[in-house]
């Protein structure tokens, strides 16, 4: 059985956006400035800080997160210090490894890929992303006030991210985390609703544990697909775990047949698993999740209730707790 397309019942909106926004209200200690997309003369409904993978950069996963835009979301997307192009300033092996080449095809260089994965693994790496979205919460009147405007009333907030950005958001959503020297440790974030989990991490990883995700309480959208895998070379099952481990309450799973990593395509254009039926998917799904979860919005719940084994054109099995 497909379910029908998500079809809100409100308009969609022309974007604005801006990139390598500094000033008032942003973080600290960022390779770049914030890019942020926000729908034209009207009010955002809710705001969206998205995490990127590893190696990627504010300016990524443009696409997706136009989409949320132009359906009412105020979307922040901060650079991390994993940013591959300040991996290779920070790191000479790397810098070395990469000269003369396209940065950001770095997973293809067997001489560096392992030198950057080994990122994934370090503690500043985790610590600094939370802080950096802190610190954009902590700030985010005056990014408003830069961007879409100060709301009259105020918003809530959503966490999504990719891959490493799929880390930072199930750690803000709760999920416990084993820091060395200072021990099992939450960072949930109770300013946001919601997160959204694209390609996310499982047990014996970063800090990851049996147990971690006990303290995951609130509404989470954990997305993989069956080519997908982890960086130590786990297979999409171990995608599922923040699903299969967390609590009921609001949790929802959904893994598309024969999508690999990028979810169809939704990183940068240049990837090889492009599949324009499958970002589609991923897009009405992601919007269906905050429109129901940040928004309040009747029909998407029950969208989301309707989806059997089809999101579209796209083979999907869907789990819902």
């Amino acid at each position: 059985m497909s379910a029908e397309t998500y079809t809100p019942d409100y308009e969609t909106f022309e974007v604005k956006e801006v990139h390598d926004l500094t000033g008032p209200g942003t973080p600290t200690g960022m390779p770049t400035g914030l890019t942020c997309r926000w729908p034209a003369d009207v009010p955002p409904k809710a705001c969206v800080v998205f995490g990127h993978g590893l190696g990627e950069n504010a300016r990524s996963y443009a696409a997706l997160c136009a989409y949320w835009a132009a359906h009412g979301y105020l979307v922040i997307q901060p650079s991390f210090a994993d940013w591959i192009v300040a991996l290779a300033a920070e790191d000479p092996e790397i810098g070395e490894g990469l000269e003369g080449r396209d940065a950001m095809s770095w997973a293809a260089y067997d001489e560096v890929r392992p030198r950057v994965l080994a990122k994934l693994h370090q503690p500043f790496y985790w610590l600094d992303r939370i802080r950096i979205v802190r610190e954009i919460l902590d700030g985010a009147e005056a990014v408003m006030e830069a961007t879409c405007g100060v709301p009259a009333e105020p918003v809530p907030f959503a966490i999504a991210g990719h891959s490493f950005g799929a880390y930072l958001s199930q750690v803000l959503a709760g999920a416990r985390i084993d820091v060395p020297r200072k021990g099992p440790t939450v960072f949930r974030e109770e300013r946001f609703k919601a997160a959204i989990l694209l390609s996310a991490q499982g047990r014996d990883q970063q800090g990851l544990r049996e147990g971690s995700w006990n303290t995951m309480t609130g509404p989470v959208l954990n997305v993989t697909g069956t080519r997908d895998g982890g960086a130590k070379g786990q297979d999409w099952h171990w995608k599922c775990e923040p699903y299969d481990f967390a609590p009921p309450g609001d949790k929802y799973l959904a893994v598309f047949e024969d999508a690999a990593h990028y979810l169809g395509g939704i990183g940068r254009e240049t990837r090889l698993d492009d599949n324009p039926d499958q970002r589609e998917a991923v897009a009405q799904l992601t919007l269906a999740f905050m429109d129901a979860h940040v928004a309040g919005e009747t029909n998407a719940r029950d969208w989301l209730v309707a989806i059997d084994d089809y999101i579209g054109n796209c083979p999907v099995m869907f789990k819902r707790k």
